[in-house]
């Protein structure tokens, strides 16, 4: 955002010393009016446009935290656990019911764990602050 506003100063500085060198002092003063108030607007659009991302990004965050947070290993011990779950839930989302889960397919997901190891709540999904360790070689 910086950068931006940096940029367009330096824009419009420039252009208006060009300006200058071919018109009168009114016709300048005149310009100059209108483009302070052109820059004043560009300037509260383009923070307010860069605090809604800012906000819109930090509220996707805090959604995908509460959803790694909310994980639990008691709950569900399978892929079937899980996909019973889901398939219990999806009449009240659908408005309809939905037909039965294939039998072979629940016996299949039986077989496989709900959590993998190590990826339980995770710490690149849970944590407020992550930290970089860099090795140096000392060779």
């Amino acid at each position: 955002l910086v950068n931006q506003l940096h940029y367009a100063h330096n824009y419009l500085v420039k252009n208006m010393d060009m300006f200058k060198e071919n018109h009168t002092e009114a016709e300048v003063e005149t310009v100059q009016k209108h483009v302070q108030e052109a820059r004043v607007k560009a300037m509260v659009e383009l923070t307010e446009k860069h605090v809604a991302a800012r906000d819109e990004v930090e509220e996707d965050v805090k959604l995908m935290k509460s959803l790694f947070r909310s994980q639990s290993k008691d709950k569900y011990k399978t892929k079937a656990d899980v996909l019973r779950s889901i398939w219990a839930e999806l009449p009240k989302y659908l408005g309809k019911p939905v037909p039965p889960v294939d039998e072979e397919l629940l016996a299949d997901m039986e077989q496989i764990p709900a959590v993998r190891e190590g990826e339980f709540r995770h710490n690149w999904g849970i944590a407020d602050k992550l930290y970089k360790s860099e090795a140096i070689d000392a060779f």
